[in-house]
């Protein structure tokens, strides 16, 4: 229903134009013909071209760059040629046959312009590390949200593989810019999913992640990551983490534009990391285990003779598919902009229906913007509004639950009827449920909708050329609704008295941020001076409500009314956070005949999250550069850009509770006295708690040769110190965690990336691209304040804090691999000596989940209107824990019998004396712990984005009203190479994708 009344309001919107263009051909006028090209003589495909005075004449160059404009009125008129990237050109029209035009590059269009978010920087003069890239090289990577496509273009940035939950669409990226800054594991704090991501900015607004990745990738105009202190100083204590700046497409003057894009995306499984047994294999393997001998052997020889006889049958249900489908996703966006010099506007709408591959999940985005901006002489006035409306569903059965089922179970009864349980009580002592009778016979929702609505008011004065005043008011209001509701028949309620569930939460949030901003910049002989000052405030209100009630009597009544209530000691649950800050900051940039540069910026910082003590405090960067190339005697023609970079700062991180240093209590209505409702502690306050800092240093070098070479590197370190973290306490105190600051984090690395143009000709230009990085961190001054920790995770878990240590490291005791003679496992001591005891005292750091160098590699082609890119992943020298190994090769206890198996624990492990296997014997049924044997090198090769494109404004189009198109397909994730082969997607698979993007320009 939405993509029809998407498709009736399109053709109403596109109806007008294609009337006048209808109209305009039928009049007689003059006709001109001509070509455009670059400064470098290459022909530039879909540059505008139309009548000044009349801008519905008009049309576009065709693959060949060359253009027919008819109808031309008559007496004198200017035609301009315009190009994204480039310098509009007017020529007087005076009944020339034929034109030849030659469009230059504009230095100052995006990609050579920092964009923060807050000023602009030229980025020749810019002494920072930030990268620039369009929503056209975005687009061209994949349609899915732009996180998927920066991760391949920005070399310095991490999309954390989530192992647990592979594609799912209600699942929020964790991202990282250049690693890790702060305490990861037991330590974090309840927002530890964010406690190291960037901070995200929207046309100048301070968002949430969820925001940007729901946000259409048509509406992107740019998005620029800025990775060092120099370049992020300006967010002072928020931006340690980096900050990810996303500016939106804005209405330009002109006749009315109508662009319309559909992106339709197939969608499918990635099961080739599992490895689970077939019916037959199981069936072996519960005989090597020794399932079928015991007490009653009369009962177990029957269960195991009707167990081969389904195999023998041919059963062999494959559970992993029963979940899973193949999708066909669509989105669809429409923009209209146009107007004069003084008065622009843009309207939006866009939808996208996002399936997941697990039956029952999906996720469908509805948004809108309304773009309005008036100019006088000295005053500009602009209002961007925007909303979007998410509604979410989740899968009502885990996929983890679907690949324990053994296969040799049948999914239907003889009569086709599904049953409830896959083995009877009596035989495993423990109820089997057939997974698909919960994914068909038992209700279990949990939908979620999200509104969010946005309001960005902006008015810029400038009194003279060289100044100007800018101040701006943004609103951002969210209401989130979720409502679940359990079946009484879900297996979750077996044995309890009060059956099936109902769950509401709600969250409402509003928050305001505003600035007052003064921008002065001007050129003095060879002096250029830019400089910024400015204010700015925010405040974030929060409230959370919710209740879970239980006790219904069936599906038919969902309504909370017809619950039995609460449970004992339950109640409504209620928060209300409210965290403020308020900043004044200062930014210099002064460059000398573009060739020595220096930045410098301060900022005073104040929020209410840190300790009454410490509620403000100072953030300052300093960057200096060099362009060699600019020097006299580095004159050359080959050699276009040689700039060495180095920054040096102190940016600060907010990415906590709302509450950290406050005392917090929570009250308990069930206990009255004398003063009223008591009061239960809930968490210790701490007003010396310190803000935490970074201090971040840059050495970065950019090197262009022969206009056809560019290559850039940054090599940084970063040193955060006071760290901030909750450490556990004991229960006596009233409180189980405090909030407090004690040693610090080191994470140094480097990224970079090479482009080198093999082949450039008129119509043909081919190149190859590459980019690396590398990142490791370790603790310092933790002493011992953390051994309880390590002992509490000896044996249980890889991660410790120690000086030195890093928080990639993997602990556990080395293994010298599975006794030929015996089938046990022998342990190499600290000291080196051998042996068949383990002892957690003898755990050292036997890998590192960092890899030794990761990126992408790829090549990319143009010819005429035509052009492909490939676009690979690479990944070595990480080590990963490999848990499949671990709990579904050895562990597996009795009851995991129950259960599929990897395929692994039948042909790998021990069974006589003399075998040399990975793993142990398998009657050994006893726990195994951690050790290095689990520990495996993990190197890969994947392919993460294919794409071939064609774009065209050929005649024919025009007789339909459309000036230009462009046509791309795409193959995203669709292969991975790794060396060895681990479960991945285990409560959610991973997907493949083919795309298929059309976009329209009438």
């Amino acid at each position: 229903m939405k993509l029809r009344h998407l498709l009736l309001l399109l053709s109403v919107l596109i109806s007008p134009p294609l009337l006048l263009a209808q109209n305009s051909a039928s009049k007689p006028g003059r006709i001109i013909t001509g070509n455009v090209k670059n400064e470098k003589g290459e022909f530039i495909v879909g540059a505008s071209v139309y009548v000044k005075s009349t801008p519905r004449i008009g049309t576009a160059t065709d693959a060949k760059g060359e253009f027919r404009l008819q109808g031309i009125p008559s007496g004198s008129q200017t035609i301009v040629f315009t190009f994204i990237g480039m310098i509009p050109f007017e020529v007087e029209y005076a009944n020339q046959r034929d034109m030849q035009v030659v469009l230059k590059e504009d230095a100052t269009q995006v990609n050579e312009v920092v964009v923060t978010g807050i000023y602009s920087r030229d980025k020749n003069s810019f002494a920072g590390s930030a990268k620039t890239y369009t929503g056209k090289e975005l687009r061209a990577i994949g349609t899915k949200n732009v996180f998927q496509s920066l991760k391949t273009l920005e070399p310095a940035l991490t999309l954390v593989e989530n192992r647990a939950f592979g594609s799912d669409p209600n699942r929020l990226p964790d991202l990282e810019i250049r690693g890790k800054t702060s305490l990861v594991g037991d330590l974090t704090t309840e927002y530890d999913n964010t406690a190291n991501q960037p901070l995200f900015i929207l046309d100048g607004i301070e968002v949430e992640i969820a925001q940007i990745q729901n946000l259409s990738m048509d509406r992107i105009g740019s998005v620029t990551v800025l990775k060092d202190a120099a370049s992020a100083a300006i967010y002072g204590s928020k931006a340690s983490n980096g900050v990810i700046v996303v500016e939106t497409v804005k209405p330009e003057p002109g006749q009315l534009r109508i662009s319309y894009t559909a992106d339709l995306r197939f969608e499918f499984p990635d099961l080739s990391d599992y490895n689970l047994m077939n019916a037959g294999e199981k069936l072996r393997y519960e005989v090597l285990a020794g399932r079928y001998v015991g007490e009653d052997q009369d009962q177990l020889d029957a269960l195991y003779n009707s167990r081969l006889a389904e195999v023998m049958r041919g059963v062999d249900t494959y559970w992993l598919s029963v979940p899973l489908r193949s999708v066909l996703n669509h989105s669809h966006s429409v923009y209209i902009d146009g107007g004069s010099e003084a008065m622009l506007y843009g309207v939006g709408l866009n939808y996208s229906d996002q399936k997941g591959i697990m039956k029952g999940s999906e996720k469908g985005v509805t948004g809108g913007n309304i773009n309005l901006v008036y100019r006088t002489d000295k005053l500009i006035f602009s209002n961007d509004f925007s909303f979007d409306f998410v509604k979410s569903e989740r899968e009502p059965v885990s996929f983890s639950t679907f690949a324990q089922a053994n296969p040799y179970y049948r999914k239907y009864n003889e009569d086709g009827e599904i049953p409830e349980f896959l083995e009877p009580y009596s035989v495993a002592q423990e109820f089997i449920y057939n997974p698909l009778y919960q994914l068909r016979k038992v209700v279990n929702s949990d939908v979620t909708k999200d509104l969010g609505l946005r309001n960005n008011f902006t008015v810029i004065w400038r009194p003279v050329t060289s100044l100007q005043v800018r101040g701006r008011l943004a609103l951002n209001k969210t209401i989130s609704e979720r409502e679940a509701f359990k079946s009484p028949a879900h297996s979750d309620f077996n044995g309890s008295t009060s059956k099936g569930s109902y769950t509401t939460e709600k969250t409402d949030m509003m928050s305001y941020n505003g600035d007052l901003t003064v921008t002065y910049g001007r050129l003095f002989g060879h002096h250029q001076i830019n400089a910024v000052g400015g204010w700015n405030f925010s405040s974030r209100t929060q409230k959370n409500t919710g209740y879970e009630i239980f006790g219904f009597t069936s599906d038919l009544h969902q309504n909370p009314s017809f619950s039995e209530g609460f449970q004992q000691g339950d109640k409504p649950s209620y928060t209300d956070r409210i965290s403020r800050s308020t900043s004044f900051y200062l930014n210099g940039n002064y460059s000398y005949r573009n060739r020595y540069l220096f930045d410098a910026s301060l900022r005073m910082d104040g929020s209410s999250v840190f300790g009454s003590e410490n509620l403000f405090t100072t953030t300052w960067a300093v960057g200096v550069g060099w362009n060699i190339h600019n020097e006299a005697w580095c004159k050359a023609k080959w050699l276009d850009l040689l700039k060495l970079r180095f920054s040096i700062g102190n940016p600060g991180n907010q990415n906590f509770d709302a509450y950290t240093a406050s005392g917090t209590y929570i009250y308990n209505s069930a206990y009255q006295n004398l003063f009223g409702t008591s009061a239960i502690l809930e968490k210790f306050g701490n007003p010396n708690l310190k803000w935490q800092k970074t201090i971040d240093k840059n050495l970065g070098l950019d090197v262009d040769i022969f206009d056809r070479v560019k290559f850039s590197v940054d090599f940084y370190h970063k040193n955060t110190d006071p760290l901030l973290a909750q450490i556990p306490v004991p229960p006596s105190l009233g409180t189980t965690r405090i909030y407090t600051n004690f040693g610090g984090q080191i994470s140094k690395g480097f990224s970079g990336s090479l482009n080198v143009v093999v082949m450039k000709r008129q119509y043909l230009r081919w190149s190859v691209n590459a980019s690396f990085s590398q990142n490791n961190s370790e603790y310092r001054n933790i002493g011992d304040k953390l051994d309880f920790m390590n002992e509490k995770g000896s044996a249980t878990t890889f991660k410790r804090y120690y000086d030195g240590a890093s928080p990639d490291d993997i602990w556990a005791v080395r293994s010298h691999g599975i006794d030929p003679s015996s089938g046990r496992e022998v342990f190499i001591r600290k000291d080196g000596r051998y042996t068949f005891k383990y002892d957690a005292n003898d755990e050292v750091v036997v890998g590192s989940s960092a890899p030794t160098l990761e990126g992408v590699i790829g090549t990319s082609v143009y010819y005429k209107g035509f052009s492909a890119s490939v676009n690979l992943r690479y990944s070595f020298g990480a080590d990963v824990f490999a848990s499949a190994l671990y709990n579904k090769v050895e562990n597996i206890s009795e009851t995991a019998l129950y259960y599929n198996l990897d395929r692994r624990a039948l042909s790998d492990r021990w069974q006589k004396p003399g075998d040399r296997a990975r793993f142990k014997a398998i009657s050994i049924d006893d726990t195994t712990p951690m050790s290095s044997r689990f520990v495996l090198r993990e190197n890969y090769i994947a392919g993460e984005s294919i794409t071939i494109g064609y774009e065209t404004s050929a005649r024919w189009l025009h007789v339909v009203g459309v000036k230009g198109a462009s046509f791309r397909f795409y193959m995203n994730d669709i292969f991975r190479l790794a060396s060895f082969k681990e479960e991945r997607g285990t409560d959610y698979p991973f997907s493949k994708s083919f795309s298929l993007s059309i976009s329209l320009r009438f």
